[in-house]
């Protein structure tokens, strides 16, 4: 059975109904579907023509050009009154799709369980603040309710970074300024370099992949902004050392130097299956304190853990401490 058109719409429609967080679509193949974590397959199979017809639909020339030309493409499509993050990819040198739900509402903070920790830091005016983890991990959301709270409390000018444009903030009491990576900057090095010459308060930036975004993020920064940006990476100790990485050898003392004045905090996130079969969230909470500069000026990152570890009454936890905390709420709960 194949998948042109509306039918298309309508299995997306059923799929979000359904509670499906991710759908992807390759020629040949049945249709996957991630649900609460755990990835499933159902029961219709994708044709060429059904491929064309979907990427036809759901592209401009815009963003086919761009396909064409770098293989890969990122952007949010809204159909039905539901918005969906793409990418459309080569897989076998076919077309392939991946479709993420975006919620309809920015969760609130007290929504998220151990992931609304990050409130933690949401007084600072300066420095850089890293939430990490893995694809999926619920970074973007986490980042996003983040903002929406200052939205609440504060009067800033916020401007993102992002690739593609996921959250749309209501009217709230700050500006924002929201960026898409092929839009309105070509670069994340050149899209930082250009903001601080926009006044804003605060510079989210959707990922930080190479050191030359690393670089400019330090120097936004050092600068006197208050810097909010995602890495992939699985802990604090593994962001340090992949952030210091990114830089090349000459440059690393400088980095660590510029790292240690202007870390603020890690949050590193993780999803795990509950008892109840929903996922939940730990999250290992780093506060950039004078013992955790000295270490990073040191280049001693395996000492953060037990910074971390000597840290609960700042607000800090390891990983570890965050699936044990998580444990026994859960059992509290049972009881």
């Amino acid at each position: 059975m194949g998948l042109g058109g509306k039918k298309f719409e309508e299995l997306l429609s059923e799929f979000a109904d359904r509670g499906v967080s991710d759908v992807f679509i390759s020629e040949g193949m049945p249709v996957f579907f991630r649900r609460r974590g755990r990835l499933m397959m159902g029961d219709d199979v994708t044709i060429k023509e059904d491929i064309w017809k979907i990427f036809s639909r759901i592209t401009d020339r815009n963003q086919q050009e761009d396909f064409l030309k770098r293989k890969e493409v990122d952007f949010t499509w809204e159909v039905s009154g539901r918005r969906y993050r793409v990418h459309i990819y080569r897989q076998r040198g076919n077309i392939a799709f991946a479709f993420r739900l975006l919620p309809h509402e920015i969760p609130l903070l007290e929504e998220l369980g151990q992931a609304g920790n990050i409130r933690q830091f949401i007084n600072y005016k300066d420095g850089l603040l890293l939430v990490t983890g893995a694809t999926g991990a619920g970074k973007t959301t986490t980042v996003s309710s983040f903002l929406a709270e200052m939205n609440k409390k504060k009067e800033y000018h916020i401007l993102t970074l992002e690739d593609p444009v996921e959250f749309l903030y209501p009217r709230g009491r700050c500006l924002f300024s929201q960026q898409e990576l092929g839009k309105d900057f070509l670069s994340y090095e050149r899209g930082i370099a250009s903001a601080m010459r926009e006044n804003p308060d605060v510079i989210m930036i959707a990922e930080l992949r190479d050191g030359a975004t690393c670089q400019a993020a330090l120097s936004a920064a050092a600068s006197g902004h208050y810097v909010i940006a995602t890495m992939h990476t699985g802990g604090a100790v593994e962001t340090v050392e992949r952030f210091i990485s990114m830089f090349p050898e000459e440059k690393q003392n400088l980095a660590r130097s510029m790292l240690a004045s202007s870390l603020r905090g890690i949050c590193t996130q993780k999803l795990y299956m509950g008892r109840d079969s929903e996922l939940h969230c730990a999250v290992e909470v780093l506060h950039g304190n004078n013992a955790v500069a000295n270490i990073i000026r040191k280049g001693k990152y395996e000492l953060l853990q037990s910074v971390m570890q000597s840290g609960v009454s700042q607000g800090m936890q390891t990983m570890e401490m965050a699936l044990d905390k998580a444990l026994d709420k859960a059992l509290d709960k049972a009881l």
